[in-house]
């Protein structure tokens, strides 16, 4: 059976046997009730049975909580060659008399009663860890069932590691859930505490050149699956979503492959809004961030603006260094140094760049790559950039406009396509535009920046004493300096645009960093 998953996803539903179980260290053997057990469907003879290539089998030192009419018991493994059936033995706890519950792992329950499954999942080479499974037995025989489904990626891309992998589904996939048989087959029931997510983490990013399985373990649920999340070890992200037409079901004791090669997975960096930008000769590209950089001195916090379009205002006049609201207007270069305020340009003589702080949603690491465009990119960027799109203008690079009812520019990726049912932008390239193109419909500007478009909201400055020009001009830093007083910066209102202007260091303006295409 094949389906899609978005246009570039393929989906093959495969049924395999699922379960098992992981290694633990050992633990010391007690001397109490013995039960033998068994997982669901496992005949293999040498005591093991294969899935996709790996196999499943107890193994010494897992541990099962079996609750009888005493209370709840601990038993582990007994040293031995994994196998499909194991010996038991008490470490902990008073068990008592059928009937019993038998929880694997151990840790998958409190009460007996219900279970718990995490909210993050750690990656096993070829392998998952602690599949959960459940058994009901009057005896000391217990026949394992497993209770969920797994979700198998297979991810390949040249020159790629993966850090933590997130699955968003359209239901609970984490918290407390009931267990009951019915049928002698287990069901879980949401009761409490949950989201829709799971994360799978990799102690170790794996590189995914040659092609790698991960399996992520999901309660059995129909058209679960609402978007897959990879991330990078460089803070780059790759999200992929299932379309309304499509599903991804999740079976129990069953797993779902879906595979995901080079020309499916477009990596960008998290924090990133639009496509790609070509700023110099040698056609080297950028990522633009989601939103103008924003700095909240209380908690010495950095972040980008929610959206494109948002910028502060007047609040930039409340700067210190224990103001605990946002400012977004900087002096040039004060990128260990947000609040500066000096009048005197020489305070300002050698640039900081801004994006070598850590950035809370832009991969919160610092130096990560974040950094502000040169005078010269910026230039290339607004005046010289070739760009083929289908605005009827050749070399379409920007435009004036209202997004949102906040006047700005808008910038047109490379290859940019405008979308179906959206006023097509005039004016273009034109730098005494007078405005008229608005997109004050949020559904106008969001095919808009799904197309890739970047805006750049007229956020004003900040000057000694003076505090003006919110939503009528623009003015954003480069990273080059002019002379021992001035700095490259862009700006624009309605009549002018210039992507070469000079200024003093000590004016505050806004800015928007950007990260290589690596």
């Amino acid at each position: 059976m094949k389906k899609n998953l978005v246009s570039l996803m393929s989906l093959t539903l495969l049924v395999g046997l699922v379960s098992l179980t992981s290694c633990k260290k050992e633990n010391t053997l007690g001397n109490g009730t013995q039960f033998r057990a068994t997982v669901e469907d496992c005949t293999s003879q040498n005591g093991k049975t294969a899935l996709d290539g790996f196999n499943l089998n107890w193994v010494a030192g897992d541990q099962i909580a079996i609750y009888g009419t005493a209370g709840a018991g601990i038993y582990s493994a007994t040293p031995q060659t994994p196998a499909t059936v194991a010996v038991f033995d008490n470490v902990s706890g008073e068990t008592g008399d059928a009937p019993f519950r038998a929880f694997y792992p151990s840790t998958l329950t409190t009460d007996g009663v219900n279970i718990t499954l995490p909210t993050t999942q750690t990656y096993v080479e070829g392998s998952i860890n602690e599949f959960p499974m459940y058994a009901e037995s009057s005896d000391n025989q217990l026949a394992f069932k497993n209770l969920c489904g797994v979700l198998k990626l297979h991810l390949t891309k040249a020159n790629t590691s993966i850090s933590s992998i997130e699955v968003v589904a359209n239901s609970e996939v984490n918290g407390t859930f009931s267990v009951s048989l019915n049928g002698g087959i287990p069901e879980l029931t949401y009761v409490s505490g949950g989201t829709n997510s799971v994360v799978l983490n990799c102690t170790t990013a794996q590189d995914i050149s040659e092609g790698v399985d991960f399996y992520i373990t999901l309660p059995a649920t129909f058209d679960s699956v609402k978007s897959i999340t990879l991330t990078a070890d460089n803070d780059f992200v790759c999200t992929k979503k299932v379309k309304n037409t499509s599903q991804i079901n999740i079976s129990r004791s069953q797993y779902t492959l879906v595979t995901l090669g080079e020309n499916d997975l477009e990596f960008r960096p998290i924090g990133s809004k639009g496509g790609l930008f070509t700023i110099n000769a040698d056609g080297d590209q950028v990522w633009f961030s989601q939103g103008n950089l924003q700095y909240q001195a209380s908690t010495n916090t950095w972040r980008f603006a929610l959206n494109q379009y948002d910028y502060v205002g007047n609040d930039n006049e409340n700067i210190s260094a224990t103001y605990s609201g946002w400012i977004d207007l900087f002096g040039w270069g004060t990128g260990n140094n947000p609040t500066l305020t000096s009048t005197f340009n020489s305070d300002y003589s050698t640039f900081v760049d801004w994006g070598s702080n850590a950035i809370s949603n832009g991969g919160n690491t610092a130096n990560n790559g974040w950094r502000t465009l040169t005078s010269a990119e910026w230039d290339y960027l607004f005046n010289t950039r070739a760009n083929t799109t289908n605005l009827g203008t050749a070399n379409a690079r920007y435009a004036k406009a209202y997004v949102r009812n906040i006047y700005g520019v808008i910038l047109f990726p490379d290859g940019y396509t405008h979308p179906d049912g959206v006023t097509v932008p005039t004016g273009i390239n034109l730098r005494g535009f007078n405005i008229i193109n608005i997109y004050y419909s949020l559904t106008e500007w969001t095919k808009m920046e799904a197309a890739g478009a970047v805006f750049l909201p007229a956020a004003g400055r900040r000057l000694t004493g003076n505090n003006s020009l919110f939503g009528a001009y623009g003015f954003y830093w480069s990273s080059t300096s002019n002379d021992e007083n001035f700095a490259y910066d862009m700006y624009f209102h309605g009549g002018h645009l210039d992507a070469t202007s000079s200024d003093y260091f000590i004016n505050g303006y806004a800015v928007r960093l950007v990260r290589d295409n690596d």
